[in-house]
């Protein structure tokens, strides 16, 4: 039977967890301080390989220097856009012109001859005057046509009155005379001899018969 090593309980595994940082930081102190004693003994050969640790330095970044111009610029807008705000709040007073209290005579303009008018004949005068005239005709023709329009229905509803008299008139109930019965209705007899019936003659088409057959 292979033999497992026995496992530790949960306090010792808890203390040896604790104390074990302590431990370890002071003996890593120790042993920096050791070498440290060892490079300052040791010659040049071995001093070179005992090197110092490498300090870090913060990055230079771009990005970082494009914020900090672009924060200053933002910073100074706001800065004059509120001392536009303020200088508009307190507006100044402004002066009036001196042309308010010392009234400037400005020179008069030569004086012009009076304009001579003169009569102007236009051709839209001109073409005015044949339109009013075609105008007038096609107002005249308009009556016309209008008045026979009237005419027209008028003469109509007259014709349609009549017409109307008319068919009042024929029905207007009459009353009929009395047939007279003392001469009744002979139907005559007729001359035409009586039909004599005939055989009907059917066209039949004639049949060929072929050779097989009349073997």
């Amino acid at each position: 039977m292979a033999s497992y090593p026995s496992v530790a309980s949960s306090s010792d595994l808890s203390y040896s967890i604790v104390g074990l940082p302590r431990r370890n930081r002071s003996s890593s102190g120790a042993r920096d301080e050791r070498q440290v004693r060892r490079c300052n003994s040791a010659g040049s050969s071995e001093r070179s390989s005992c090197r110092k640790a490498t300090m870090p330095h913060p990055f230079n970044l771009r990005t970082e220097r494009r914020g900090r111009v672009k924060e200053g610029n933002f910073v100074q807008m706001m800065r004059e856009m509120l001392l536009e705000e303020e200088r508009l709040r307190n507006p100044l007073a402004q002066a009036l012109p001196w042309t308010t209290e010392e009234p400037e005579n400005l020179a008069k303009p030569p004086t012009k001859e009076p304009t001579e008018p003169f009569d102007v004949v236009l051709h839209s005068a001109v073409r005015a005057v044949g339109r009013s005239k075609f105008d007038h005709q096609i107002a005249e023709r308009n009556i016309f046509l209008e008045r026979l329009e009237l005419e027209k229905e008028r003469q109509q509803k007259l014709d349609e009155e009549i017409e109307i008299k008319l068919l009042r008139k024929e029905q207007v109930p009459r009353a009929h005379p009395m047939p007279d019965f003392s001469k009744p209705f002979m139907p005559k007899r007729s001359v035409k001899p009586q039909t004599v019936p005939r055989e009907p003659r059917f066209h039949t088409r004639p049949t060929r018969h072929s050779p097989k057959t009349r073997s």
